[in-house]
């Protein structure tokens, strides 16, 4: 009888000691499943700001002296500024494809037209309705400014 007492005992312990263990790995698993999904979150966030210079001109009518004060500062950097006046339409800094958003070449075109009779003249005063252009990796490759 004692030695039947120890077996159930000892299949208890066992049967105890199984679901311990088996919470402790169900309980990690989740808690893996949550901090990456924070770590997702936090990396969205991050791409978010570091990219807000950029989109806050999306869907946005600014003038056309903020349109030249985007491409000089933006002059440097892996950033292409399509600009469509009523005279003409050229990019600035980066040519990109405006359908897939691949960078093309470097142009050489510079943002200092102040003749209000070239082709490029930008005018400080008229209303440009802004666009962010992404490519496949969707990495902001150009800003797209038509003048309304």
């Amino acid at each position: 009888m004692e030695n039947s007492l120890k077996g159930l005992i000892l299949a208890a312990g066992t049967i105890i000691t199984c679901v311990v263990i088996s919470l402790g790995f169900y309980i990690s698993r989740e808690a893996k499943n949550t901090a990456s999904t924070g770590t997702n979150q936090i990396n969205k966030v991050n791409t978010e700001f570091a990219e807000s210079d950029k989109t806050i001109y999306d869907g946005t009518n600014i003038s056309g002296s903020e349109v030249v004060s985007v491409i000089k500062r933006l002059q440097g950097e892996q950033t292409g500024v399509y600009v469509k006046t009523t005279e003409s339409n050229t990019f600035y800094g980066y040519e990109f494809d405006i359908e897939s958003g691949e960078l093309i070449q470097m142009t050489l075109n510079k943002c200092t037209s102040t003749d209000a009779s070239s082709k490029q003249y930008i005018n400080p005063y008229a209303t440009y309705l802004g666009e962010v252009v992404r490519n496949s990796n969707n990495a902001i490759t150009g800003l797209i400014f038509t003048q309304n």
